[in-house]
């Protein structure tokens, strides 16, 4: 399997907004149009994960503050379960280089057994890949609250880093409802 970064073609950029919508809701999205805006000034990168000519699944990475945060990742329907979300995350950490950042969902969030089960078992596939959970942080967003992982050392105010990063995401008016616990 192969990362290539699609940024720079407009029909494949298309594509991967398509999927990114039949694969997150709405409340997990971020505004296409500032994903391209952030693309235009290097600060995003729009990448397929190729198998033997396939698309096998895709990502959007989004650098900020010297980090890579893994905004998206998914796996193509046909090809879930068979070891190429692990196979992902590899590739774009030798693509990149430097800590890689996600969040997931907080388990203690969850509204009933089988949203926390799911949330246990995402929790427990990146800690197989390496990551840790940072402590003393969650996001707290309009739909959700979620935890940061890491793959290495992150360092300085970790709430400030999230809601800095998440703000900037957002946009200028979504991102005055971003918080952390402590602000």
């Amino acid at each position: 399997m192969e990362l290539v970064d699609i940024t720079a073609n407009k029909a494949e950029v298309k594509q991967l907004n398509s999927w990114l919508k039949r694969d997150f809701p709405l409340a997990e999205r971020t505004p296409f149009g500032i994903l391209k805006k952030l693309a235009r000034r290097g600060k995003v990168r729009f990448c397929l994960f190729k198998h033997e000519g396939k698309v096998a699944a895709y990502t959007v990475l989004h650098f900020f503050a010297g980090y890579t945060q893994v905004l998206y990742l998914a796996v193509m329907p046909e090809g879930r379960g068979h070891g190429t979300g692990s196979a992902a995350l590899p590739l774009i950490k030798k693509a990149v280089g430097g800590t890689l950042i996600l969040e997931v969902e907080d388990v203690e969030e969850a509204t009933c057994k089988e949203d926390e089960k799911i949330r246990a078992r995402r929790i427990a596939f990146y800690n197989r890949l390496g990551f840790f959970m940072l402590e003393n942080c969650r996001l707290l967003i309009p739909g959700g609250v979620l935890r940061p992982m890491a793959d290495g050392k992150v360092e300085g105010d970790l709430p400030r880093l999230w809601r800095d990063m998440y703000r900037e995401l957002a946009g200028p008016i979504f991102g005055m409802f971003i918080r952390t616990d402590d602000k």
